[in-house]
Protein backbone atom coordinates (compact mmCIF):
# COMPACT_ATOMS: atom_id res chain seq x y z
CA UNK A 1 0.00 0.00 0.00
CA UNK A 2 1.33 3.44 -0.92
CA UNK A 3 2.13 5.41 2.20
CA UNK A 4 0.75 8.63 0.74
CA UNK A 5 -2.64 6.92 0.42
CA UNK A 6 -2.50 5.26 3.82
CA UNK A 7 -2.73 8.16 6.23
CA UNK A 8 -6.49 8.03 6.81
CA UNK A 9 -7.24 4.52 5.70
CA UNK A 10 -7.79 3.09 9.18
CA UNK A 11 -10.79 5.36 9.66
CA UNK A 12 -11.93 4.68 6.10
CA UNK A 13 -11.94 0.92 6.73
CA UNK A 14 -14.05 1.28 9.87
CA UNK A 15 -16.44 3.66 8.11
CA UNK A 16 -16.79 1.23 5.22
CA UNK A 17 -17.55 -1.69 7.55
CA UNK A 18 -20.20 0.43 9.28
CA UNK A 19 -21.69 1.58 5.94
CA UNK A 20 -21.14 5.25 6.75
CA UNK A 21 -18.31 6.14 4.36
CA UNK A 22 -20.24 9.04 2.86
CA UNK A 23 -20.92 10.66 6.22
CA UNK A 24 -17.33 10.03 7.28
CA UNK A 25 -16.11 12.00 4.27
CA UNK A 26 -18.59 14.77 5.02
CA UNK A 27 -17.44 14.87 8.65
CA UNK A 28 -13.82 15.17 7.51
CA UNK A 29 -14.81 17.89 5.03
CA UNK A 30 -13.24 15.67 2.39
CA UNK A 31 -13.71 16.93 -1.14
CA UNK A 32 -14.75 14.40 -3.76
CA UNK A 33 -13.40 16.66 -6.49
CA UNK A 34 -10.29 18.44 -5.16
CA UNK A 35 -7.39 16.50 -3.73
CA UNK A 36 -3.92 17.39 -2.50
CA UNK A 37 -1.98 14.15 -2.67
CA UNK A 38 -3.05 10.65 -3.63
CA UNK A 39 -6.84 10.25 -3.35
CA UNK A 40 -8.07 7.93 -0.57
CA UNK A 41 -8.18 4.35 -1.82
CA UNK A 42 -11.64 3.68 -0.38
CA UNK A 43 -13.28 6.92 -1.48
CA UNK A 44 -15.57 5.10 -3.93
CA UNK A 45 -17.29 3.25 -1.09
CA UNK A 46 -19.35 6.36 -0.34
CA UNK A 47 -21.95 5.25 -2.89
CA UNK A 48 -22.16 1.75 -1.43
CA UNK A 49 -22.73 3.36 1.97
CA UNK A 50 -25.72 5.28 0.59
CA UNK A 51 -27.13 2.05 -0.82
CA UNK A 52 -26.61 0.05 2.36
CA UNK A 53 -28.21 2.73 4.50
CA UNK A 54 -31.21 2.58 2.20
CA UNK A 55 -31.34 -1.23 2.31
CA UNK A 56 -31.21 -1.24 6.11
CA UNK A 57 -33.61 1.61 6.86
CA UNK A 58 -36.12 1.68 4.02
CA UNK A 59 -37.70 -1.81 4.32
CA UNK A 60 -38.81 -1.60 7.97
CA UNK A 61 -40.00 2.00 7.59
CA UNK A 62 -41.86 1.19 4.39
CA UNK A 63 -43.44 -1.89 5.95
CA UNK A 64 -44.87 0.20 8.79
CA UNK A 65 -46.18 2.85 6.38
CA UNK A 66 -47.66 0.16 4.14
CA UNK A 67 -49.50 -1.48 7.03
CA UNK A 68 -50.90 1.82 8.27
CA UNK A 69 -51.74 3.67 5.03
CA UNK A 70 -51.82 1.10 2.24
CA UNK A 71 -49.86 0.73 -0.98
CA UNK A 72 -51.18 3.81 -2.79
CA UNK A 73 -50.35 6.29 -0.05
CA UNK A 74 -47.05 4.57 0.65
CA UNK A 75 -46.07 4.98 -3.00
CA UNK A 76 -47.13 8.64 -2.92
CA UNK A 77 -45.02 9.14 0.18
CA UNK A 78 -41.98 7.71 -1.60
CA UNK A 79 -42.49 10.11 -4.51
CA UNK A 80 -42.75 13.04 -2.11
CA UNK A 81 -39.52 11.98 -0.38
CA UNK A 82 -37.73 11.74 -3.73
CA UNK A 83 -38.89 15.23 -4.66
CA UNK A 84 -37.91 16.54 -1.23
CA UNK A 85 -34.42 15.08 -1.61
CA UNK A 86 -34.10 16.74 -5.02
CA UNK A 87 -35.27 20.09 -3.64
CA UNK A 88 -32.84 19.85 -0.73
CA UNK A 89 -29.98 19.19 -3.13
CA UNK A 90 -30.94 22.24 -5.19
CA UNK A 91 -31.14 24.44 -2.09
CA UNK A 92 -27.83 23.28 -0.63
CA UNK A 93 -25.93 23.52 -3.90
CA UNK A 94 -23.92 26.70 -4.44
CA UNK A 95 -22.70 27.20 -8.02
CA UNK A 96 -18.95 27.02 -8.60
CA UNK A 97 -18.16 25.94 -5.08
CA UNK A 98 -17.12 22.46 -4.08
CA UNK A 99 -20.37 20.42 -4.17
CA UNK A 100 -19.04 17.47 -2.18
CA UNK A 101 -21.60 17.80 0.63
CA UNK A 102 -24.58 17.46 -1.70
CA UNK A 103 -22.75 14.85 -3.75
CA UNK A 104 -22.02 12.58 -0.77
CA UNK A 105 -25.12 13.02 1.38
CA UNK A 106 -27.65 10.24 1.75
CA UNK A 107 -30.34 12.87 2.17
CA UNK A 108 -29.49 14.48 -1.18
CA UNK A 109 -28.68 11.33 -3.18
CA UNK A 110 -31.44 8.97 -2.08
CA UNK A 111 -33.87 10.14 -4.78
CA UNK A 112 -32.53 7.61 -7.27
CA UNK A 113 -33.15 4.69 -4.93
CA UNK A 114 -36.61 5.99 -4.07
CA UNK A 115 -37.54 6.35 -7.74
CA UNK A 116 -36.44 2.76 -8.23
CA UNK A 117 -38.65 1.70 -5.34
CA UNK A 118 -41.63 3.42 -6.99
CA UNK A 119 -40.94 1.47 -10.18
CA UNK A 120 -40.77 -1.80 -8.25
CA UNK A 121 -44.14 -1.07 -6.63
CA UNK A 122 -45.81 -0.01 -9.86
CA UNK A 123 -44.44 -2.13 -12.69
CA UNK A 124 -44.65 -5.92 -13.02
CA UNK A 125 -45.52 -6.58 -16.70
CA UNK A 126 -44.39 -10.20 -16.56
CA UNK A 127 -47.43 -10.97 -14.42
CA UNK A 128 -49.88 -9.90 -17.12
CA UNK A 129 -51.65 -12.71 -18.96
CA UNK A 130 -52.69 -10.44 -21.83
CA UNK A 131 -49.98 -10.16 -24.51
CA UNK A 132 -48.98 -6.62 -25.40
CA UNK A 133 -50.06 -5.27 -28.78
CA UNK A 134 -47.40 -4.74 -31.44
CA UNK A 135 -47.91 -0.98 -31.24
CA UNK A 136 -47.34 -1.09 -27.48
CA UNK A 137 -44.08 -2.94 -28.05
CA UNK A 138 -42.94 -0.23 -30.47
CA UNK A 139 -43.79 2.46 -27.94
CA UNK A 140 -41.82 0.61 -25.29
CA UNK A 141 -38.74 0.21 -27.47
CA UNK A 142 -38.89 3.85 -28.53
CA UNK A 143 -39.09 4.95 -24.90
CA UNK A 144 -36.17 2.71 -24.03
CA UNK A 145 -34.00 4.09 -26.83
CA UNK A 146 -34.85 7.65 -25.83
CA UNK A 147 -33.91 6.80 -22.25
CA UNK A 148 -30.53 5.48 -23.42
CA UNK A 149 -29.99 8.65 -25.47
CA UNK A 150 -30.68 10.79 -22.40
CA UNK A 151 -28.26 8.73 -20.33
CA UNK A 152 -25.61 9.05 -23.05
CA UNK A 153 -26.16 12.81 -23.21
CA UNK A 154 -25.59 13.09 -19.47
CA UNK A 155 -22.38 11.07 -19.72
CA UNK A 156 -20.99 13.17 -22.57
CA UNK A 157 -22.24 16.70 -21.91
CA UNK A 158 -22.75 17.13 -18.16
CA UNK A 159 -19.86 17.49 -15.72
CA UNK A 160 -19.78 17.37 -11.95
CA UNK A 161 -19.74 21.17 -11.59
CA UNK A 162 -22.67 21.85 -13.90
CA UNK A 163 -25.38 23.55 -11.81
CA UNK A 164 -28.05 21.72 -13.82
CA UNK A 165 -27.08 18.32 -12.43
CA UNK A 166 -27.76 19.51 -8.87
CA UNK A 167 -30.96 21.36 -9.75
CA UNK A 168 -33.03 18.48 -10.97
CA UNK A 169 -30.49 16.90 -13.30
CA UNK A 170 -29.89 13.88 -11.09
CA UNK A 171 -33.63 13.27 -10.88
CA UNK A 172 -33.94 13.55 -14.67
CA UNK A 173 -31.16 11.00 -15.04
CA UNK A 174 -32.86 8.72 -12.50
CA UNK A 175 -36.11 8.88 -14.48
CA UNK A 176 -34.27 8.06 -17.72
CA UNK A 177 -32.73 5.04 -15.99
CA UNK A 178 -36.03 3.68 -14.68
CA UNK A 179 -37.61 4.13 -18.12
CA UNK A 180 -34.87 1.94 -19.61
CA UNK A 181 -35.27 -0.62 -16.81
CA UNK A 182 -39.05 -0.66 -17.22
CA UNK A 183 -38.65 -1.39 -20.93
CA UNK A 184 -36.00 -4.07 -20.44
CA UNK A 185 -38.14 -6.11 -18.04
CA UNK A 186 -41.20 -6.04 -20.31
CA UNK A 187 -41.64 -9.35 -22.18
CA UNK A 188 -42.79 -7.60 -25.38
CA UNK A 189 -39.85 -5.22 -25.68
CA UNK A 190 -37.09 -6.08 -28.15
CA UNK A 191 -34.55 -3.69 -26.69
CA UNK A 192 -33.51 -6.29 -24.12
CA UNK A 193 -32.32 -8.56 -26.94
CA UNK A 194 -29.86 -5.92 -28.12
CA UNK A 195 -28.58 -5.30 -24.61
CA UNK A 196 -28.16 -9.05 -24.09
CA UNK A 197 -24.98 -8.89 -26.18
CA UNK A 198 -22.57 -11.33 -24.43
CA UNK A 199 -19.80 -8.78 -23.68
CA UNK A 200 -22.37 -6.49 -22.02
CA UNK A 201 -23.76 -9.42 -20.04
CA UNK A 202 -20.23 -10.36 -18.94
CA UNK A 203 -19.61 -6.81 -17.72
CA UNK A 204 -23.01 -6.62 -16.05
CA UNK A 205 -22.46 -9.81 -14.07
CA UNK A 206 -19.14 -8.46 -12.80
CA UNK A 207 -20.18 -4.82 -12.47
CA UNK A 208 -20.11 -4.86 -8.67
CA UNK A 209 -16.59 -6.29 -8.61
CA UNK A 210 -15.50 -3.89 -11.35
CA UNK A 211 -16.73 -0.98 -9.27
CA UNK A 212 -14.97 -2.23 -6.14
CA UNK A 213 -11.64 -2.74 -7.90
CA UNK A 214 -11.45 0.09 -10.41
CA UNK A 215 -10.86 2.95 -7.99
CA UNK A 216 -7.94 1.50 -5.98
CA UNK A 217 -6.31 0.44 -9.23
CA UNK A 218 -6.74 3.89 -10.74
CA UNK A 219 -5.37 5.50 -7.57
CA UNK A 220 -2.07 3.58 -7.79
CA UNK A 221 -1.63 3.87 -11.58
CA UNK A 222 -1.59 7.62 -12.08
CA UNK A 223 0.04 8.63 -15.39
CA UNK A 224 3.49 10.21 -15.14
CA UNK A 225 3.43 9.70 -11.37
CA UNK A 226 3.07 6.00 -10.62
CA UNK A 227 3.56 5.03 -14.27
CA UNK A 228 6.28 6.52 -16.50
CA UNK A 229 3.88 7.21 -19.37
CA UNK A 230 0.42 8.52 -20.13
CA UNK A 231 -2.39 8.17 -22.64
CA UNK A 232 -3.69 4.94 -24.12
CA UNK A 233 -1.11 2.59 -22.49
CA UNK A 234 -2.31 3.73 -19.06
CA UNK A 235 -5.90 3.04 -20.08
CA UNK A 236 -5.00 -0.47 -21.24
CA UNK A 237 -3.09 -1.28 -18.04
CA UNK A 238 -5.95 -0.03 -15.87
CA UNK A 239 -8.56 -2.00 -17.81
CA UNK A 240 -6.54 -5.22 -17.73
CA UNK A 241 -5.92 -4.94 -13.99
CA UNK A 242 -9.51 -3.96 -13.20
CA UNK A 243 -11.18 -6.66 -15.27
CA UNK A 244 -8.65 -9.26 -14.14
CA UNK A 245 -9.20 -8.53 -10.46
CA UNK A 246 -12.96 -8.37 -10.99
CA UNK A 247 -12.98 -11.76 -12.71
CA UNK A 248 -11.01 -13.39 -9.89
CA UNK A 249 -13.21 -11.98 -7.13
CA UNK A 250 -16.36 -12.78 -9.10
CA UNK A 251 -15.32 -16.37 -9.72
CA UNK A 252 -13.88 -17.20 -6.31
CA UNK A 253 -15.95 -14.99 -3.99
CA UNK A 254 -19.24 -13.87 -5.53
CA UNK A 255 -20.20 -17.06 -7.35
CA UNK A 256 -19.56 -19.40 -4.38
CA UNK A 257 -21.57 -17.13 -2.08
CA UNK A 258 -24.39 -16.88 -4.61
CA UNK A 259 -24.38 -20.65 -4.92
CA UNK A 260 -24.94 -20.93 -1.20
CA UNK A 261 -21.53 -21.99 0.09
CA UNK A 262 -22.25 -20.32 3.44
CA UNK A 263 -25.70 -21.91 3.67
CA UNK A 264 -24.24 -25.30 2.82
CA UNK A 265 -21.59 -24.93 5.50
CA UNK A 266 -24.22 -23.93 8.09
CA UNK A 267 -26.54 -26.75 7.10
CA UNK A 268 -23.71 -29.29 7.24
CA UNK A 269 -22.64 -27.93 10.61
CA UNK A 270 -26.12 -28.27 12.10
CA UNK A 271 -26.48 -31.81 10.76
CA UNK A 272 -23.07 -33.02 11.85
CA UNK A 273 -21.65 -34.37 15.06
CA UNK A 274 -18.41 -35.65 16.47
CA UNK A 275 -15.25 -35.37 14.35
CA UNK A 276 -17.12 -34.06 11.29
CA UNK A 277 -18.61 -31.19 13.31
CA UNK A 278 -15.18 -30.41 14.72
CA UNK A 279 -13.67 -30.27 11.22
CA UNK A 280 -16.40 -27.93 9.98
CA UNK A 281 -15.99 -25.66 12.99
CA UNK A 282 -12.23 -25.57 12.52
CA UNK A 283 -12.65 -24.73 8.84
CA UNK A 284 -15.02 -21.87 9.62
CA UNK A 285 -12.87 -20.57 12.45
CA UNK A 286 -9.75 -20.76 10.29
CA UNK A 287 -11.34 -18.75 7.50
CA UNK A 288 -12.81 -16.21 9.92
CA UNK A 289 -9.60 -15.86 11.92
CA UNK A 290 -7.55 -15.46 8.76
CA UNK A 291 -9.85 -12.70 7.56
CA UNK A 292 -9.72 -10.90 10.91
CA UNK A 293 -5.93 -11.21 11.12
CA UNK A 294 -5.55 -9.81 7.63
CA UNK A 295 -7.85 -6.93 8.55
CA UNK A 296 -5.90 -6.22 11.75
CA UNK A 297 -2.54 -6.44 9.96
CA UNK A 298 -3.70 -4.12 7.21
CA UNK A 299 -5.12 -1.62 9.70
CA UNK A 300 -2.00 -1.65 11.89
CA UNK A 301 0.22 -1.38 8.84
CA UNK A 302 -1.77 1.53 7.53
CA UNK A 303 -1.69 3.30 10.87
CA UNK A 304 2.09 2.89 10.93
CA UNK A 305 2.31 4.09 7.36
CA UNK A 306 0.21 7.12 8.17
CA UNK A 307 3.11 8.78 9.97
CA UNK A 308 5.18 8.42 6.82
CA UNK A 309 2.28 9.76 4.79
CA UNK A 310 1.93 12.76 7.08
CA UNK A 311 5.67 13.34 6.87
CA UNK A 312 5.44 13.43 3.08
CA UNK A 313 2.56 15.88 3.32
CA UNK A 314 4.44 18.04 5.77
CA UNK A 315 7.38 18.14 3.40
CA UNK A 316 5.07 19.42 0.70
CA UNK A 317 3.61 21.99 3.07
CA UNK A 318 7.15 23.01 4.04
CA UNK A 319 7.34 24.79 0.71
CA UNK A 320 5.09 27.42 2.25
CA UNK A 321 6.50 27.32 5.78
CA UNK A 322 9.12 30.09 5.48
CA UNK A 323 6.54 32.50 4.11
CA UNK A 324 4.27 31.64 7.00
CA UNK A 325 6.65 31.52 9.93
CA UNK A 326 9.46 33.95 9.13
CA UNK A 327 8.87 37.06 11.28
CA UNK A 328 10.10 39.16 8.38
CA UNK A 329 7.76 37.59 5.88
CA UNK A 330 4.53 39.12 4.63
CA UNK A 331 2.53 36.76 6.80
CA UNK A 332 3.88 37.08 10.24
CA UNK A 333 1.34 38.04 12.85
CA UNK A 334 -1.25 39.29 10.39
CA UNK A 335 -4.97 38.60 10.41
CA UNK A 336 -6.91 37.30 7.43
CA UNK A 337 -9.72 39.21 5.72
CA UNK A 338 -12.94 38.50 7.52
CA UNK A 339 -14.79 38.09 4.24
CA UNK A 340 -12.58 35.28 3.06
CA UNK A 341 -14.72 32.19 3.11
CA UNK A 342 -14.17 29.14 1.06
CA UNK A 343 -14.09 25.50 0.44
CA UNK A 344 -11.52 23.42 2.17
CA UNK A 345 -9.66 23.78 5.40
CA UNK A 346 -7.32 26.69 5.94
CA UNK A 347 -4.21 24.57 5.73
CA UNK A 348 -1.15 24.41 3.59
CA UNK A 349 -1.05 22.12 0.60
CA UNK A 350 -1.74 18.48 1.36
CA UNK A 351 -2.30 19.17 5.02
CA UNK A 352 -1.92 16.30 7.42
CA UNK A 353 -4.09 17.81 10.12
CA UNK A 354 -5.31 21.10 11.46
CA UNK A 355 -2.74 21.29 14.21
CA UNK A 356 0.34 20.38 12.20
CA UNK A 357 0.28 22.64 9.17
CA UNK A 358 0.55 26.43 9.08
CA UNK A 359 -2.43 28.31 7.72
CA UNK A 360 -2.84 30.62 4.77
CA UNK A 361 -0.15 32.86 3.36
CA UNK A 362 0.01 36.60 3.25
CA UNK A 363 -2.61 39.10 4.10
CA UNK A 364 -3.31 42.79 3.70
CA UNK A 365 -1.68 45.43 5.79
CA UNK A 366 1.39 43.35 6.62
CA UNK A 367 5.00 44.25 5.76
CA UNK A 368 5.94 43.46 2.20
CA UNK A 369 9.49 42.22 2.68
CA UNK A 370 10.28 39.08 0.79
CA UNK A 371 10.76 35.76 2.48
CA UNK A 372 13.54 33.32 1.84
CA UNK A 373 12.61 30.42 -0.42
CA UNK A 374 12.95 26.91 0.87
CA UNK A 375 14.98 24.29 -0.96
CA UNK A 376 14.49 21.27 1.24
CA UNK A 377 10.89 20.20 0.70
CA UNK A 378 10.05 16.75 -0.59
CA UNK A 379 13.61 15.60 -0.42
CA UNK A 380 14.61 17.52 -3.55
CA UNK A 381 17.88 19.27 -4.01
CA UNK A 382 17.84 23.04 -4.42
CA UNK A 383 16.26 24.16 -7.62
CA UNK A 384 18.49 22.08 -9.88
CA UNK A 385 16.48 22.95 -12.98
CA UNK A 386 17.11 26.06 -15.02
CA UNK A 387 14.18 28.46 -14.88
CA UNK A 388 12.12 28.85 -18.02
CA UNK A 389 13.49 31.29 -20.58
CA UNK A 390 12.33 34.85 -20.13
CA UNK A 391 10.24 35.70 -23.17
CA UNK A 392 9.09 39.11 -21.95
CA UNK A 393 11.18 42.11 -20.89
CA UNK A 394 12.21 41.90 -17.27
CA UNK A 395 9.84 43.93 -15.12
CA UNK A 396 11.02 47.06 -13.40
CA UNK A 397 11.90 46.25 -9.76
CA UNK A 398 9.69 49.07 -8.54
CA UNK A 399 6.76 47.58 -10.42
CA UNK A 400 7.30 44.18 -8.84
CA UNK A 401 6.46 45.59 -5.41
CA UNK A 402 3.01 46.56 -6.66
CA UNK A 403 1.67 43.02 -7.04
CA UNK A 404 -1.00 41.07 -5.17
CA UNK A 405 -1.23 37.33 -5.93
CA UNK A 406 -4.40 35.42 -5.00
CA UNK A 407 -4.78 31.68 -5.47
CA UNK A 408 -5.15 28.19 -4.12
CA UNK A 409 -2.83 25.55 -2.67
CA UNK A 410 -0.52 25.53 -5.71
CA UNK A 411 0.29 29.19 -5.13
CA UNK A 412 0.41 28.51 -1.39
CA UNK A 413 3.05 25.81 -1.80
CA UNK A 414 5.06 27.94 -4.23
CA UNK A 415 4.81 31.12 -2.14
CA UNK A 416 8.47 31.19 -1.00
CA UNK A 417 9.67 30.95 -4.59
CA UNK A 418 7.15 33.56 -5.73
CA UNK A 419 8.19 35.90 -2.91
CA UNK A 420 11.83 35.48 -3.88
CA UNK A 421 11.16 36.07 -7.58
CA UNK A 422 8.82 39.03 -7.02
CA UNK A 423 10.12 41.05 -4.06
CA UNK A 424 7.36 42.77 -2.15
CA UNK A 425 4.54 40.67 -3.57
CA UNK A 426 1.54 40.11 -1.33
CA UNK A 427 0.31 36.53 -1.52
CA UNK A 428 -3.10 35.32 -0.36
CA UNK A 429 -3.52 31.60 -0.98
CA UNK A 430 -5.47 28.81 0.62
CA UNK A 431 -6.03 25.07 0.22
CA UNK A 432 -9.28 24.14 -1.51
CA UNK A 433 -10.03 27.68 -2.66
CA UNK A 434 -12.71 27.94 -5.34
CA UNK A 435 -13.06 30.80 -7.80
CA UNK A 436 -15.97 32.39 -5.98
CA UNK A 437 -13.69 32.57 -2.93
CA UNK A 438 -11.12 34.36 -5.09
CA UNK A 439 -13.80 36.91 -5.99
CA UNK A 440 -14.54 37.47 -2.30
CA UNK A 441 -10.87 37.95 -1.44
CA UNK A 442 -10.18 40.27 -4.37
CA UNK A 443 -13.32 42.23 -3.53
CA UNK A 444 -12.09 42.68 0.03
CA UNK A 445 -8.72 43.94 -1.17
CA UNK A 446 -10.48 46.38 -3.50
CA UNK A 447 -12.75 47.74 -0.77
CA UNK A 448 -9.74 48.22 1.50
CA UNK A 449 -7.79 49.96 -1.27
CA UNK A 450 -5.04 47.34 -1.14
CA UNK A 451 -4.87 46.21 -4.75
CA UNK A 452 -1.88 47.93 -6.42
CA UNK A 453 -1.24 48.11 -10.16
CA UNK A 454 -1.09 44.35 -10.82
CA UNK A 455 -3.25 41.43 -9.69
CA UNK A 456 -2.06 37.84 -10.21
CA UNK A 457 -4.74 35.14 -10.03
CA UNK A 458 -4.15 31.39 -10.03
CA UNK A 459 -7.40 29.46 -9.65
CA UNK A 460 -8.94 26.37 -11.19
CA UNK A 461 -7.09 23.67 -9.27
CA UNK A 462 -10.22 22.76 -7.31
CA UNK A 463 -12.98 23.23 -9.84
CA UNK A 464 -14.40 25.25 -12.66
CA UNK A 465 -16.13 28.61 -12.87
CA UNK A 466 -18.27 30.54 -15.34
CA UNK A 467 -17.36 33.21 -17.87
CA UNK A 468 -19.54 35.56 -15.83
CA UNK A 469 -17.42 34.87 -12.74
CA UNK A 470 -14.29 35.74 -14.68
CA UNK A 471 -15.86 38.94 -16.00
CA UNK A 472 -16.79 39.85 -12.42
CA UNK A 473 -13.11 39.53 -11.48
CA UNK A 474 -12.21 42.09 -14.12
CA UNK A 475 -15.03 44.37 -12.99
CA UNK A 476 -13.53 44.34 -9.50
CA UNK A 477 -9.99 44.86 -10.78
CA UNK A 478 -10.97 47.82 -12.96
CA UNK A 479 -8.19 48.96 -15.28
CA UNK A 480 -5.42 47.23 -13.33
CA UNK A 481 -3.31 44.59 -15.03
CA UNK A 482 -4.71 41.11 -14.28
CA UNK A 483 -2.26 38.25 -14.75
CA UNK A 484 -4.17 34.97 -15.22
CA UNK A 485 -2.18 31.81 -14.55
CA UNK A 486 -3.83 28.75 -16.05
CA UNK A 487 -4.00 25.34 -14.35
CA UNK A 488 -2.03 22.11 -14.53
CA UNK A 489 -4.14 19.85 -12.34
CA UNK A 490 -4.84 16.60 -14.21
CA UNK A 491 -8.50 16.60 -13.24
CA UNK A 492 -11.60 16.40 -15.46
CA UNK A 493 -12.19 20.16 -15.33
CA UNK A 494 -8.66 21.16 -16.36
CA UNK A 495 -9.48 21.69 -20.04
CA UNK A 496 -12.64 23.69 -19.33
CA UNK A 497 -10.87 25.88 -16.76
CA UNK A 498 -8.03 26.68 -19.14
CA UNK A 499 -10.42 27.39 -22.00
CA UNK A 500 -12.29 29.93 -19.87
CA UNK A 501 -9.07 31.54 -18.66
CA UNK A 502 -7.85 31.86 -22.25
CA UNK A 503 -11.20 33.27 -23.39
CA UNK A 504 -11.13 35.84 -20.58
CA UNK A 505 -7.64 36.92 -21.61
CA UNK A 506 -8.94 37.45 -25.14
CA UNK A 507 -11.96 39.45 -23.94
CA UNK A 508 -10.17 41.84 -21.61
CA UNK A 509 -7.38 44.11 -22.87
CA UNK A 510 -5.83 44.45 -19.41
CA UNK A 511 -5.38 40.66 -19.08
CA UNK A 512 -2.11 38.77 -19.39
CA UNK A 513 -2.26 35.00 -19.90
CA UNK A 514 0.47 32.93 -18.23
CA UNK A 515 0.57 29.47 -19.81
CA UNK A 516 1.67 27.42 -16.82
CA UNK A 517 -0.08 24.38 -18.27
CA UNK A 518 1.94 24.51 -21.48
CA UNK A 519 5.28 24.77 -19.69
CA UNK A 520 4.55 22.39 -16.81
CA UNK A 521 3.23 19.65 -19.10
CA UNK A 522 6.78 19.20 -20.35
CA UNK A 523 8.21 18.70 -16.85
CA UNK A 524 6.48 16.00 -14.78
CA UNK A 525 9.54 15.97 -12.52
CA UNK A 526 8.48 19.35 -11.16
CA UNK A 527 5.47 17.89 -9.39
CA UNK A 528 4.92 16.18 -6.05
CA UNK A 529 3.22 12.79 -5.87
CA UNK A 530 -0.23 14.27 -6.39
CA UNK A 531 0.68 15.61 -9.83
CA UNK A 532 -0.55 19.10 -8.95
CA UNK A 533 1.56 20.65 -6.19
CA UNK A 534 5.14 21.59 -6.83
CA UNK A 535 8.58 20.50 -5.79
CA UNK A 536 11.14 23.27 -5.24
CA UNK A 537 12.37 23.27 -8.83
CA UNK A 538 8.79 23.38 -10.09
CA UNK A 539 7.95 26.21 -7.69
CA UNK A 540 10.98 28.15 -8.96
CA UNK A 541 9.86 27.68 -12.56
CA UNK A 542 6.29 28.66 -11.63
CA UNK A 543 7.51 31.84 -9.95
CA UNK A 544 9.86 32.77 -12.78
CA UNK A 545 7.16 32.29 -15.39
CA UNK A 546 4.86 34.66 -13.49
CA UNK A 547 7.64 37.22 -12.99
CA UNK A 548 8.55 37.18 -16.68
CA UNK A 549 4.97 38.09 -17.57
CA UNK A 550 4.56 41.05 -15.22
Amino acid sequence: VYTDAAGRMGGDVLAALAYVSNWWDIYLNESYFAQAGRPPMLRHLWSLAVEEQFYLLFPPIFALVLLKFGKGKARLGIIILALASTVEMALLFEPYTDPSRVYYGTDTRIAGLLVGAVLALSWAPWRSRIPAARSAARVLDTAGVLGLVVIGWFLIRVNEFDPFIYRGGFLALDIACIVVIAVLVHPAAKLSKFLAWPPLVWIGLRSYAIYLWHWPIFVVTRPELDLPFTGFPVFVIRMVLTFGAAELSYRFVEVPIRNGVLNHWWRDLKGSSGPQRTRLLRRGMTIGTTFLLLLVMITVGLRAASSSSQRDELELAALAAPALNDPGSPVAGAARPSTQAGGGSETAAASAGPSTIPTATTIPGAPTTASTPTTTALGSSPTGVAPPPVTEPVADPAALANVVAVGDSVLLGASPAVSAAIPGVRIDAKVGRQFNDVLGVVGWYEREGLIPSTLVVHAGTNGTFSDEDMDQLFNIAGDRKVVLVNAKVGRPWQELVNQRISAAADRHPNAVLVDWFGLASQHPEWFANDGTHLRPDGAAAFAELIRSNL
